[in-house]
Protein backbone atom coordinates (compact mmCIF):
# COMPACT_ATOMS: atom_id res chain seq x y z
CA UNK A 1 0.00 0.00 0.00
CA UNK A 2 3.51 2.51 0.69
CA UNK A 3 4.58 1.58 -2.52
CA UNK A 4 1.02 2.42 -4.36
CA UNK A 5 0.66 5.47 -2.20
CA UNK A 6 4.41 7.00 -3.31
CA UNK A 7 3.20 5.93 -7.41
CA UNK A 8 0.46 8.58 -7.09
CA UNK A 9 2.75 10.81 -5.47
CA UNK A 10 5.30 10.42 -8.18
CA UNK A 11 2.97 10.64 -11.02
CA UNK A 12 1.12 13.55 -9.21
CA UNK A 13 4.58 15.40 -9.27
CA UNK A 14 5.54 14.70 -12.80
CA UNK A 15 2.04 15.61 -13.48
CA UNK A 16 2.38 19.56 -11.69
CA UNK A 17 5.65 19.92 -13.08
CA UNK A 18 4.69 18.85 -16.79
CA UNK A 19 1.16 20.80 -16.12
CA UNK A 20 3.22 23.96 -15.23
CA UNK A 21 5.53 24.12 -17.85
CA UNK A 22 2.35 24.31 -20.28
CA UNK A 23 1.34 27.31 -18.49
CA UNK A 24 4.11 28.88 -18.78
CA UNK A 25 4.73 28.69 -14.91
CA UNK A 26 8.10 27.98 -13.15
CA UNK A 27 7.86 24.60 -11.70
CA UNK A 28 8.27 24.37 -8.03
CA UNK A 29 11.46 22.96 -7.27
CA UNK A 30 12.24 19.59 -5.38
CA UNK A 31 15.57 17.99 -4.24
CA UNK A 32 17.33 16.05 -6.43
CA UNK A 33 17.14 13.25 -4.97
CA UNK A 34 13.22 13.43 -5.88
CA UNK A 35 13.50 14.09 -9.53
CA UNK A 36 16.09 11.19 -9.89
CA UNK A 37 13.60 8.86 -8.14
CA UNK A 38 11.06 9.93 -9.63
CA UNK A 39 12.34 9.41 -12.95
CA UNK A 40 13.76 5.70 -12.01
CA UNK A 41 10.12 4.54 -11.52
CA UNK A 42 9.18 5.92 -14.23
CA UNK A 43 12.28 4.06 -16.22
CA UNK A 44 12.36 1.10 -14.70
CA UNK A 45 8.22 0.35 -15.04
CA UNK A 46 9.19 -1.06 -18.85
CA UNK A 47 6.11 1.11 -19.74
CA UNK A 48 7.62 3.32 -22.85
CA UNK A 49 4.29 5.29 -22.13
CA UNK A 50 5.32 6.61 -19.01
CA UNK A 51 8.94 7.70 -20.24
CA UNK A 52 7.44 11.30 -20.93
CA UNK A 53 7.08 11.39 -16.96
CA UNK A 54 10.78 10.67 -16.40
CA UNK A 55 11.67 13.18 -19.47
CA UNK A 56 10.21 15.54 -17.76
CA UNK A 57 11.19 15.11 -14.03
CA UNK A 58 14.80 15.24 -15.14
CA UNK A 59 14.29 18.75 -17.29
CA UNK A 60 13.52 19.84 -14.00
CA UNK A 61 16.22 18.72 -12.27
CA UNK A 62 18.85 20.60 -15.24
CA UNK A 63 16.66 23.45 -15.13
CA UNK A 64 16.96 23.74 -11.56
CA UNK A 65 20.17 22.50 -10.63
CA UNK A 66 22.32 22.30 -14.14
CA UNK A 67 24.33 18.94 -15.02
CA UNK A 68 23.96 15.87 -13.06
CA UNK A 69 25.95 12.89 -13.70
CA UNK A 70 23.49 10.37 -13.03
CA UNK A 71 20.21 12.51 -14.57
CA UNK A 72 22.09 12.55 -17.92
CA UNK A 73 23.12 8.78 -18.03
CA UNK A 74 19.23 8.39 -17.30
CA UNK A 75 18.45 10.31 -20.12
CA UNK A 76 20.56 8.83 -22.24
CA UNK A 77 19.49 5.04 -21.01
CA UNK A 78 16.07 6.31 -22.23
CA UNK A 79 17.04 6.91 -26.07
CA UNK A 80 18.60 3.40 -25.74
CA UNK A 81 15.29 2.07 -24.79
CA UNK A 82 13.66 4.33 -27.80
CA UNK A 83 16.30 3.05 -30.08
CA UNK A 84 15.68 -0.76 -28.60
CA UNK A 85 11.99 -0.30 -29.51
CA UNK A 86 11.99 1.46 -33.13
CA UNK A 87 12.49 -0.63 -36.18
CA UNK A 88 13.33 1.03 -38.97
CA UNK A 89 16.98 2.58 -38.88
CA UNK A 90 15.69 5.92 -40.27
CA UNK A 91 13.46 6.28 -37.29
CA UNK A 92 15.74 4.75 -34.81
CA UNK A 93 18.14 8.05 -35.87
CA UNK A 94 16.62 10.80 -34.25
CA UNK A 95 16.91 8.56 -30.78
CA UNK A 96 20.73 7.94 -31.44
CA UNK A 97 21.71 11.54 -31.78
CA UNK A 98 19.66 12.35 -28.08
CA UNK A 99 21.06 9.45 -26.89
CA UNK A 100 24.60 10.69 -28.18
CA UNK A 101 24.11 14.14 -27.00
CA UNK A 102 23.07 13.01 -23.49
CA UNK A 103 26.31 10.72 -22.87
CA UNK A 104 28.56 13.68 -24.64
CA UNK A 105 27.41 15.52 -22.36
CA UNK A 106 27.67 13.28 -19.27
CA UNK A 107 31.90 13.42 -20.34
CA UNK A 108 31.41 16.63 -20.22
CA UNK A 109 29.92 16.51 -16.98
CA UNK A 110 31.92 14.79 -15.68
CA UNK A 111 35.24 16.12 -16.46
CA UNK A 112 34.06 19.86 -15.07
CA UNK A 113 35.77 20.38 -11.78
CA UNK A 114 33.13 23.18 -11.08
CA UNK A 115 30.11 21.29 -10.84
CA UNK A 116 29.50 20.09 -7.37
CA UNK A 117 31.14 16.58 -6.56
CA UNK A 118 28.06 15.03 -5.23
CA UNK A 119 26.97 15.77 -8.91
CA UNK A 120 29.48 14.11 -10.25
CA UNK A 121 28.94 10.80 -8.08
CA UNK A 122 29.75 7.72 -9.72
CA UNK A 123 30.82 8.91 -12.54
CA UNK A 124 33.63 6.23 -13.53
CA UNK A 125 30.41 3.62 -13.56
CA UNK A 126 28.35 5.51 -15.80
CA UNK A 127 30.97 6.87 -18.00
CA UNK A 128 31.81 3.19 -18.90
CA UNK A 129 28.46 1.91 -19.15
CA UNK A 130 27.69 4.96 -21.87
CA UNK A 131 30.70 3.97 -23.66
CA UNK A 132 29.89 0.49 -23.72
CA UNK A 133 26.47 1.54 -25.06
CA UNK A 134 28.08 3.34 -27.80
CA UNK A 135 30.56 0.81 -29.06
CA UNK A 136 27.51 -2.10 -29.05
CA UNK A 137 25.68 0.62 -31.09
CA UNK A 138 28.62 1.05 -33.76
CA UNK A 139 29.62 -2.31 -33.74
CA UNK A 140 25.69 -3.42 -34.50
CA UNK A 141 24.98 -0.60 -37.17
CA UNK A 142 28.63 -0.69 -38.93
CA UNK A 143 28.11 -4.33 -39.33
CA UNK A 144 24.79 -4.36 -40.18
CA UNK A 145 25.88 -2.42 -43.00
CA UNK A 146 28.30 -4.66 -43.96
CA UNK A 147 26.38 -7.20 -44.44
CA UNK A 148 24.14 -5.17 -46.74
CA UNK A 149 27.14 -4.61 -48.92
CA UNK A 150 27.92 -7.99 -48.83
CA UNK A 151 24.22 -8.76 -49.93
CA UNK A 152 24.50 -5.94 -53.09
CA UNK A 153 27.39 -7.66 -53.89
CA UNK A 154 25.23 -10.43 -54.62
CA UNK A 155 22.61 -8.24 -56.11
CA UNK A 156 24.85 -7.24 -58.80
CA UNK A 157 25.73 -11.00 -59.84
CA UNK A 158 22.10 -11.56 -60.26
CA UNK A 159 21.79 -8.61 -62.49
CA UNK A 160 24.49 -9.54 -64.79
CA UNK A 161 22.99 -13.37 -65.51
CA UNK A 162 19.73 -12.47 -65.38
CA UNK A 163 17.99 -13.76 -68.30
CA UNK A 164 14.60 -11.46 -68.17
CA UNK A 165 13.41 -8.13 -67.27
CA UNK A 166 11.34 -9.20 -64.84
CA UNK A 167 14.22 -11.12 -62.64
CA UNK A 168 15.85 -7.93 -63.31
CA UNK A 169 14.06 -4.75 -62.17
CA UNK A 170 13.37 -7.64 -59.22
CA UNK A 171 17.10 -7.66 -57.92
CA UNK A 172 17.41 -3.93 -59.18
CA UNK A 173 14.76 -3.06 -56.72
CA UNK A 174 15.89 -5.28 -53.86
CA UNK A 175 19.82 -3.71 -54.64
CA UNK A 176 18.28 0.30 -54.55
CA UNK A 177 16.57 -1.42 -51.16
CA UNK A 178 19.95 -2.53 -49.72
CA UNK A 179 22.07 0.51 -50.52
CA UNK A 180 19.40 2.83 -48.54
CA UNK A 181 19.48 0.39 -46.01
CA UNK A 182 23.31 0.56 -45.34
CA UNK A 183 23.16 3.93 -45.80
CA UNK A 184 20.92 4.40 -43.13
CA UNK A 185 22.71 2.09 -40.96
CA UNK A 186 26.21 3.64 -41.72
CA UNK A 187 25.20 6.99 -40.69
CA UNK A 188 23.59 5.83 -37.59
CA UNK A 189 27.47 4.86 -36.81
CA UNK A 190 28.82 7.79 -38.35
CA UNK A 191 26.22 9.29 -35.47
CA UNK A 192 27.74 7.32 -32.10
CA UNK A 193 31.71 8.19 -33.66
CA UNK A 194 32.04 10.86 -36.58
CA UNK A 195 35.80 10.06 -36.28
CA UNK A 196 35.63 6.58 -37.85
CA UNK A 197 37.05 6.83 -41.27
CA UNK A 198 35.10 3.03 -42.12
CA UNK A 199 31.77 3.89 -42.04
CA UNK A 200 32.36 6.72 -44.71
CA UNK A 201 34.23 4.39 -47.07
CA UNK A 202 31.22 2.06 -46.26
CA UNK A 203 28.45 4.38 -47.46
CA UNK A 204 30.78 5.19 -50.64
CA UNK A 205 31.16 1.21 -51.31
CA UNK A 206 26.86 1.21 -51.03
CA UNK A 207 27.16 3.87 -53.58
CA UNK A 208 29.03 2.83 -55.70
CA UNK A 209 27.38 -0.95 -55.48
CA UNK A 210 24.64 1.42 -56.16
CA UNK A 211 25.37 2.84 -59.45
CA UNK A 212 26.00 6.50 -58.24
CA UNK A 213 29.93 6.78 -58.41
CA UNK A 214 29.67 11.01 -57.85
CA UNK A 215 28.30 10.44 -54.23
CA UNK A 216 30.34 7.23 -53.93
CA UNK A 217 33.36 9.50 -54.18
CA UNK A 218 32.35 12.59 -52.30
CA UNK A 219 32.10 10.05 -48.90
CA UNK A 220 35.38 8.23 -50.08
CA UNK A 221 36.87 11.66 -50.38
CA UNK A 222 35.51 12.31 -46.34
CA UNK A 223 36.76 9.06 -44.56
CA UNK A 224 40.06 9.81 -46.40
CA UNK A 225 40.17 13.19 -44.56
CA UNK A 226 39.78 11.38 -41.35
CA UNK A 227 41.29 8.58 -42.31
CA UNK A 228 44.53 7.54 -39.87
CA UNK A 229 48.13 7.97 -42.07
CA UNK A 230 48.23 4.25 -42.13
CA UNK A 231 45.21 3.96 -43.92
CA UNK A 232 45.21 6.78 -46.19
CA UNK A 233 47.44 4.73 -48.86
CA UNK A 234 45.03 1.94 -49.73
CA UNK A 235 42.03 4.28 -49.28
CA UNK A 236 43.30 6.85 -52.20
CA UNK A 237 44.11 4.03 -54.36
CA UNK A 238 40.39 2.68 -53.30
CA UNK A 239 39.30 6.46 -54.50
CA UNK A 240 41.69 6.50 -57.50
CA UNK A 241 40.02 2.76 -58.94
CA UNK A 242 36.73 4.72 -58.55
CA UNK A 243 37.64 7.20 -60.74
CA UNK A 244 39.08 4.96 -63.44
CA UNK A 245 35.90 3.18 -63.29
CA UNK A 246 33.76 6.23 -64.70
CA UNK A 247 36.60 7.04 -66.95
CA UNK A 248 38.10 10.41 -65.06
CA UNK A 249 41.49 9.34 -65.60
CA UNK A 250 43.10 12.41 -65.14
CA UNK A 251 41.50 12.93 -61.28
CA UNK A 252 42.30 10.00 -60.26
CA UNK A 253 46.18 10.05 -61.02
CA UNK A 254 46.68 12.09 -57.65
CA UNK A 255 45.38 9.33 -55.76
CA UNK A 256 47.07 6.51 -57.78
CA UNK A 257 50.35 8.74 -57.30
CA UNK A 258 49.58 8.78 -53.01
CA UNK A 259 48.99 4.86 -53.39
CA UNK A 260 52.58 4.14 -55.39
CA UNK A 261 54.47 6.82 -52.38
CA UNK A 262 53.53 3.80 -50.04
CA UNK A 263 53.60 1.07 -52.50
CA UNK A 264 56.63 1.97 -54.80
CA UNK A 265 56.77 -1.94 -56.03
CA UNK A 266 53.44 -2.20 -57.34
CA UNK A 267 54.18 -3.00 -61.17
CA UNK A 268 49.77 -3.00 -61.44
CA UNK A 269 49.39 0.07 -60.06
CA UNK A 270 52.08 1.95 -61.89
CA UNK A 271 50.73 -0.10 -65.23
CA UNK A 272 47.24 1.94 -64.66
CA UNK A 273 49.24 5.29 -63.49
CA UNK A 274 50.65 4.82 -66.66
CA UNK A 275 47.68 4.37 -68.28
CA UNK A 276 46.00 7.42 -66.72
CA UNK A 277 48.97 9.80 -67.97
CA UNK A 278 47.91 8.54 -71.48
CA UNK A 279 44.54 8.90 -71.82
CA UNK A 280 45.33 12.37 -70.31
CA UNK A 281 47.89 13.19 -73.07
CA UNK A 282 50.69 13.73 -70.64
CA UNK A 283 53.05 11.45 -72.63
CA UNK A 284 56.01 12.00 -71.07
CA UNK A 285 55.06 11.81 -67.79
CA UNK A 286 53.66 7.82 -68.76
CA UNK A 287 56.93 7.10 -70.49
CA UNK A 288 58.42 7.71 -66.60
CA UNK A 289 56.48 5.59 -64.63
CA UNK A 290 57.21 2.90 -67.98
CA UNK A 291 60.87 3.36 -66.58
CA UNK A 292 60.10 2.80 -63.18
CA UNK A 293 58.38 -0.33 -64.15
CA UNK A 294 61.35 -1.41 -66.07
CA UNK A 295 63.58 -0.91 -63.18
CA UNK A 296 61.46 -3.82 -61.44
CA UNK A 297 60.17 -5.86 -63.98
CA UNK A 298 63.08 -5.48 -67.04
CA UNK A 299 61.01 -7.75 -69.18
CA UNK A 300 57.18 -6.51 -68.40
CA UNK A 301 55.64 -7.02 -72.01
CA UNK A 302 52.95 -4.42 -71.46
CA UNK A 303 55.14 -1.56 -71.00
CA UNK A 304 58.14 -2.32 -73.48
CA UNK A 305 55.06 -3.22 -76.18
CA UNK A 306 53.60 0.58 -74.44
CA UNK A 307 57.42 2.63 -75.17
CA UNK A 308 57.44 0.73 -78.63
CA UNK A 309 54.22 2.20 -79.13
CA UNK A 310 55.14 5.75 -77.88
CA UNK A 311 58.21 5.96 -80.09
CA UNK A 312 56.98 4.02 -83.22
CA UNK A 313 53.48 7.15 -83.10
CA UNK A 314 57.27 10.11 -82.41
CA UNK A 315 58.43 8.51 -86.09
CA UNK A 316 55.71 8.93 -87.43
CA UNK A 317 54.91 12.12 -86.30
CA UNK A 318 58.57 13.41 -87.57
CA UNK A 319 57.63 11.57 -90.84
CA UNK A 320 54.54 13.56 -91.30
CA UNK A 321 56.44 17.08 -90.31
CA UNK A 322 59.29 16.29 -93.09
CA UNK A 323 56.70 15.84 -95.65
CA UNK A 324 55.29 18.83 -94.81
CA UNK A 325 58.51 20.98 -94.47
CA UNK A 326 59.67 19.35 -97.82
CA UNK A 327 56.51 20.48 -99.53
CA UNK A 328 57.11 23.89 -98.27
CA UNK A 329 60.10 24.03 -100.00
CA UNK A 330 62.27 23.90 -96.87
CA UNK A 331 64.62 21.32 -97.03
CA UNK A 332 67.08 21.71 -93.84
CA UNK A 333 63.56 21.40 -91.44
CA UNK A 334 63.06 18.29 -93.67
CA UNK A 335 66.18 16.81 -93.01
CA UNK A 336 66.09 17.53 -89.50
CA UNK A 337 62.78 15.81 -89.36
CA UNK A 338 63.83 13.04 -90.98
CA UNK A 339 66.87 12.65 -88.79
CA UNK A 340 64.27 13.08 -85.38
CA UNK A 341 62.30 10.18 -87.53
CA UNK A 342 65.22 7.76 -87.34
CA UNK A 343 65.98 7.91 -83.85
CA UNK A 344 62.57 7.58 -82.78
CA UNK A 345 61.89 4.29 -85.38
CA UNK A 346 65.36 2.80 -83.55
CA UNK A 347 63.84 3.13 -80.20
CA UNK A 348 60.61 1.90 -81.42
CA UNK A 349 62.47 -1.45 -82.93
CA UNK A 350 64.69 -1.51 -80.05
CA UNK A 351 61.95 -2.34 -77.48
CA UNK A 352 59.99 -4.10 -79.69
CA UNK A 353 62.57 -6.64 -80.29
CA UNK A 354 63.24 -6.62 -76.26
CA UNK A 355 58.82 -7.59 -76.32
CA UNK A 356 59.57 -9.94 -79.23
CA UNK A 357 62.37 -11.67 -77.46
CA UNK A 358 60.20 -12.07 -74.40
CA UNK A 359 56.96 -13.53 -75.59
CA UNK A 360 57.79 -14.52 -79.35
CA UNK A 361 53.79 -15.51 -79.38
CA UNK A 362 52.31 -12.76 -79.21
CA UNK A 363 51.32 -11.78 -82.69
CA UNK A 364 50.89 -7.87 -82.17
CA UNK A 365 54.44 -7.51 -81.24
CA UNK A 366 56.02 -9.66 -83.66
CA UNK A 367 54.55 -8.01 -86.09
CA UNK A 368 56.07 -4.40 -85.23
CA UNK A 369 59.12 -5.82 -84.57
CA UNK A 370 58.76 -6.99 -88.23
CA UNK A 371 57.36 -4.06 -89.66
CA UNK A 372 59.84 -1.37 -87.70
CA UNK A 373 62.81 -3.54 -88.73
CA UNK A 374 61.64 -3.23 -92.00
CA UNK A 375 61.48 0.21 -92.54
CA UNK A 376 64.52 0.89 -90.85
CA UNK A 377 66.46 -2.02 -93.21
CA UNK A 378 67.14 -4.52 -90.70
CA UNK A 379 66.18 -7.21 -92.83
CA UNK A 380 67.27 -10.02 -91.03
CA UNK A 381 65.72 -8.94 -87.80
CA UNK A 382 62.00 -8.43 -90.19
CA UNK A 383 62.67 -11.77 -91.79
CA UNK A 384 62.75 -13.38 -88.01
CA UNK A 385 59.44 -11.28 -87.40
CA UNK A 386 57.49 -12.66 -90.38
CA UNK A 387 59.05 -16.25 -89.65
CA UNK A 388 57.36 -15.95 -86.63
CA UNK A 389 54.11 -14.51 -88.08
CA UNK A 390 53.84 -16.96 -90.26
CA UNK A 391 54.30 -20.26 -87.36
CA UNK A 392 51.37 -18.19 -85.31
CA UNK A 393 48.99 -17.55 -88.54
CA UNK A 394 50.23 -20.20 -91.11
CA UNK A 395 46.78 -19.28 -93.20
CA UNK A 396 47.76 -15.62 -93.40
CA UNK A 397 48.89 -14.74 -96.73
CA UNK A 398 49.88 -11.39 -96.14
CA UNK A 399 52.44 -12.62 -93.52
CA UNK A 400 53.80 -14.96 -96.38
CA UNK A 401 54.05 -12.46 -98.80
CA UNK A 402 56.00 -9.91 -96.15
CA UNK A 403 58.06 -12.83 -95.67
CA UNK A 404 58.86 -13.22 -98.87
CA UNK A 405 59.39 -9.76 -100.15
CA UNK A 406 61.65 -9.45 -97.09
CA UNK A 407 63.94 -12.61 -98.47
CA UNK A 408 64.17 -11.45 -101.51
CA UNK A 409 65.80 -8.46 -100.00
CA UNK A 410 68.41 -10.77 -98.36
CA UNK A 411 68.95 -12.61 -101.77
CA UNK A 412 67.30 -15.63 -100.09
CA UNK A 413 65.78 -16.65 -103.40
CA UNK A 414 64.92 -20.43 -102.73
CA UNK A 415 63.32 -19.43 -99.27
CA UNK A 416 61.36 -16.39 -100.97
CA UNK A 417 60.16 -19.01 -103.70
CA UNK A 418 59.10 -21.17 -100.56
CA UNK A 419 56.87 -18.27 -99.03
CA UNK A 420 55.40 -16.55 -101.88
CA UNK A 421 54.31 -20.07 -103.13
CA UNK A 422 52.42 -20.82 -99.71
CA UNK A 423 50.99 -17.28 -100.08
CA UNK A 424 49.14 -18.27 -103.61
CA UNK A 425 48.13 -21.32 -101.92
CA UNK A 426 46.25 -19.43 -99.74
CA UNK A 427 45.18 -16.71 -102.23
CA UNK A 428 45.63 -18.38 -105.82
CA UNK A 429 44.16 -14.91 -107.52
CA UNK A 430 46.75 -12.83 -106.82
CA UNK A 431 48.62 -11.78 -109.52
CA UNK A 432 51.36 -9.35 -108.32
CA UNK A 433 52.52 -12.82 -106.40
CA UNK A 434 52.58 -15.06 -109.41
CA UNK A 435 54.34 -12.14 -111.45
CA UNK A 436 56.87 -12.04 -108.62
CA UNK A 437 57.30 -16.47 -108.69
CA UNK A 438 57.62 -16.09 -112.37
CA UNK A 439 60.56 -13.62 -112.11
CA UNK A 440 62.43 -15.82 -109.06
CA UNK A 441 61.79 -18.99 -111.11
CA UNK A 442 63.47 -17.51 -114.58
CA UNK A 443 66.44 -16.30 -111.46
CA UNK A 444 66.90 -20.00 -110.08
CA UNK A 445 66.42 -21.88 -113.81
CA UNK A 446 63.13 -23.28 -112.90
CA UNK A 447 61.58 -23.31 -116.24
CA UNK A 448 58.53 -25.64 -116.22
CA UNK A 449 57.93 -23.52 -112.75
CA UNK A 450 58.50 -20.46 -114.52
CA UNK A 451 56.17 -21.38 -117.97
CA UNK A 452 53.35 -22.48 -115.15
CA UNK A 453 53.73 -18.91 -113.63
CA UNK A 454 53.34 -17.07 -116.38
CA UNK A 455 50.57 -18.88 -118.02
CA UNK A 456 48.73 -18.53 -114.58
CA UNK A 457 49.45 -14.45 -114.85
CA UNK A 458 47.51 -14.42 -118.32
CA UNK A 459 44.33 -16.13 -116.92
CA UNK A 460 44.56 -14.03 -113.85
CA UNK A 461 44.87 -10.30 -115.55
CA UNK A 462 42.20 -9.30 -117.77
Amino acid sequence: MKQFVKSLVVIGLATFVATSAVEGKKPRKLPVDAYIKSAKIAIISGDIDRYPEAIAMLDSLFLHYGHHAEALNWMGQINVDYVEKTASPVQKKKYIEKMVAYFDSLHLCCDNKDIKKKYRKNCDKYIQSSDSIRVKYWREFYNAGVEQLTVMSELQEEIADADDSTSRSYSEANLKANMDSCVANMELAITIDPTNHQTYIGIGSAYDKGGNPEEALRWQEIGLQKAPQENKASMSLSIGYTYINVDKYCEAIPYLKTYLAENPADTAWLYNLSICHNNCDQYEAAMAVYQQILELDPNHMKVLTGIGRYFNDLGRRASDSSRVYREAGDAAAAESWLAERDVAFDSSRAYFKRAFQTDPTDEFVADMYALISALRLEYQDAAEGYTRLTELQPNNADYWTYLGDIQVRLNEFDQAIHSYEMTVSIQPDKVSIWEQLADLYQNQKMSAKESEARKKVKELKP
